[in-house]
């Protein structure tokens, strides 16, 4: 058959056709800390290597690690087959074999030097430290954005569940309105056994405990601040304000009663540690509410179902409507599976070496430029939300003598009833609804109820619902 010359393809072209492309370069990463969140990140990068790499578009590769002690390191990492062993973080920082360094140790104080160091000798980082980000997130940001790299933190809110990415991406065109969450797997664990099994607190703790759930220690956890170090990353992400860590009002669950889960049972709501975040106008500026404290959730509300140590976040956007993210909050395979989500997203970039390789990018706390002033925090004494009072007497109570005290105060009962006592031969409890009401002006009500009935008045947030009609 006669063929055309001018189609016929030339010997060069065939070796070229069967030249593959070279690969890019590995992304070459150093660790800081082979604890719980840097062994989980170890195995997993192992057990899906292939798929990982695939998905990145380049090998991902852990070539150092510092950690105090070496050896207990190694025996982490299967051996640390191939693996540089360090113990001086600020060494890893300043190699200039690491493309990207993993903070993965926590703490604030000698963290921040380590990710301060590794930004300014041109790494990009992927940390899982929240109190380090509530803390000195703005001015680590700042040097981020000066040194052209990313700084990175899917892992320090929420564990596995992508709330950082769903903020600063896939919400990203919606003025977001609220944002409410169950951040802390340990106090949901020790609520939910407090519901379930009708365990006191002490109980729960010392189970949570025994199990793993819950440090020695439990106070960064139990105390709320665990909630509210991630609630003011996800505020700054929101509503494109500074991290206000020092601005978050925080109360913790240690003071929570057997019958206060109880009594909310009984009306219907299930007692949950809540990171609150909403905006609201407040004398003809935007004011943001910022807050930590156990609250009622109605039963069926997805937040109240969320069990044991997982976390959730509901965000109201503009646009896209309520939108709601639930998985596992902790752990180390589920926060090393945020860790390498981040890791994967820095693996794609053209070049991993060169500054700020695709213009802006993604900003580390949700916006470029902050339009105008940063929104005002609201005291916590203006939040407006009904509340639970629930009344234990040590005689008889007179219901409208109780009413009429409260209505005086400014108080309106929306809905009213008895239930019986948690402890055997104790009198029954007189529990009562409000309207929202200014949180001052409920706990100036409460300590004078108190002191009129000589009963004693115990107090809990609502939240998450309109307020129910009254009941006869």
């Amino acid at each position: 058959m006669f063929v055309e010359p001018q189609l016929s393809p030339s010997p060069e072209v065939h070796a070229s056709a069967r030249r593959a492309p070279a690969p890019p370069p590995a992304l070459r990463v150093g660790m800081i800390g082979a604890g719980t969140v840097g062994s989980g990140v170890w195995r997993v990068l192992r057990r899906n290597q292939d798929l990982i790499n695939a998905r990145a578009g380049r090998a991902i590769e852990i070539v150092a690690v510092a950690a105090r002690n070496t050896a207990r390191a190694a025996a982490a990492l299967d051996g640390a087959p191939g693996v540089r062993l360090l113990t001086d973080p600020l060494q890893l920082a300043a190699d200039p074999g690491v493309d990207v360094v993993l903070e993965l140790a926590g703490g604030t104080g000698a963290a921040r030097d380590w990710v301060q160091a590794a930004l300014v000798h041109g790494k990009h980082v992927v940390t899982a430290n929240k109190a380090l980000l509530a803390t000195h997130g703005e001015a680590l940001a700042q040097t981020a954005a000066r040194h052209g790299r990313v700084l990175a933190y899917e892992a320090a809110v929420a564990g596995s569940v992508p709330v950082i990415k769903a903020l600063r991406e896939g919400l990203a065109a919606n003025r977001i309105t609220a944002l409410a969450g169950v951040l802390n797997g340990t106090s949901n664990y020790i609520l939910t056994r407090m519901q379930a099994a009708g365990l006191g607190f002490a109980a729960a703790l010392t189970e949570a405990q025994a199990l793993g759930y819950a440090e020695a220690d439990p106070a960064f956890d139990v105390d709320g601040t665990d909630a509210a170090h991630k609630l003011a990353l996800l505020a700054a992400n929101a509503f494109g304000m500074p991290v206000r860590l020092d601005a978050v009002h925080v109360e913790g669950i240690r003071d929570l009663q057997r019958g206060d889960v109880a009594a909310a049972a009984h009306l219907g709501y299930a007692v949950k540690l809540l990171a609150v975040a909403e905006q609201q106008e407040c004398e003809g500026r935007v004011a943001i509410q910022l807050r930590v404290h156990p609250a009622l959730v109605p039963a069926r509300h997805p937040l109240a179902l969320l069990d044991g140590a997982t976390n959730g976040l509901l965000v109201h956007g503009d646009a896209a409507g309520s939108a709601f993210f639930s998985g596992a909050g902790a752990g180390g395979e589920p926060t090393a599976s945020a860790v390498l989500a981040d890791l994967i997203d820095l693996a794609r970039l053209p070049a991993v070496s060169s500054p700020a390789p695709t213009g802006p990018g993604v900003p580390t706390l949700g916006t470029h430029r902050r339009a105008g002033d940063a929104p005002a925090v609201l005291p916590m004494a203006s939040v407006k939300t009904p509340h639970l009072l629930r009344l234990l007497p040590g005689a008889a109570l007179c219901e409208t003598a109780v009413l009429r005290a409260l209505a005086r105060d400014g108080v309106t009962v929306r809905r009213r009833t008895w239930a019986a006592p948690v402890t055997p031969g104790g009198a029954p409890e007189l529990l009562l609804l409000t309207a929202p009401t200014p949180d001052a002006l409920a706990a100036q009500a409460t300590a004078r109820l108190q002191a009129y009935t000589g009963a004693q008045v115990r107090r809990l947030r609502v939240e998450l619902c309109s307020a129910p009609t009254d009941e006869q």
